[in-house]
């Protein structure tokens, strides 16, 4: 099944938090229970092998969100996956409720060979296209339950970008050829008043020239 991206209206946004991702949409969705909310994720079997480019809504979308079914740790190293684990088994808690675990996420990045297929595609971009062309980090969360609340395989992924900052480059100084005419100019007066100085013991300005 596709996945479909639907566009809320003017102001709103949907960025759920890891406890309601986890302790609403994904235990109701687990249980069979009614969800009430405006915007409800949909499924995407494929999401673990399906490029972020591929997604709806992309490029103006930057968060993602759907249903699927875990991928196993073995599983994150077939050559069908696109994901690389990259953080595992952290406790979503529920802080009202003596800080019950309502979630497990597990976090992933966008595989390097599946970043160096994103960047090869803009070498076909021409100069000017290329540096409009955004550069992004992807990555993916994966929300699971914890056998207290449901033993079951679904999951809720949360795909999103973040743009790739361009590298400043400090550039060299360089110093014009007023500014040297002037440092020789006071580095001359200076020797001439440590010549004086040495003669008598006082400081004295340097005599005038002949006219």
């Amino acid at each position: 099944m596709e996945p479909i991206h639907r566009r809320l209206p003017i102001g709103f946004r949907f960025r759920p938090t890891d406890y309601e991702m986890s302790h609403y949409f994904l235990t109701k969705k687990a249980l069979g229970q009614t969800m009430k909310a405006r915007t409800i994720p949909e499924e995407c079997p494929d999401i673990f092998s399906r490029h972020p480019r591929a997604l709806p809504g992309y490029p103006l979308e930057e968060h993602w969100y759907y249903y699927c079914r875990k991928v196993d740790n073995q599983d994150t190293t077939n050559s069908h996956n696109i994901w690389i684990l990259i953080s595992e088994g952290t406790n979503v808690l529920d802080k009202s409720n003596n800080g019950q675990v309502v979630g497990i996420k597990r976090s992933f990045k966008l595989a390097e060979h599946e970043q160096e297929k994103e960047e090869s595609y803009d070498i076909l971009l021409s100069d000017e296209e290329e540096e409009e062309t955004p550069k992004y980090n992807w990555f993916m969360d994966e929300f699971s339950l914890p056998l207290t609340i449901a033993d079951t395989d679904l999951v809720l992924c949360h795909v999103f970008r973040k743009k790739i900052k361009p590298e400043i480059v400090d550039l060299p100084i360089i110093e014009s050829d007023s500014e040297e005419e002037e440092e020789e100019e006071e580095s001359v007066v200076a020797e001439s008043l440590n010549l004086v100085e040495e003669k008598d013991g006082s400081v004295l300005p340097p005599s005038p020239s002949p006219p």
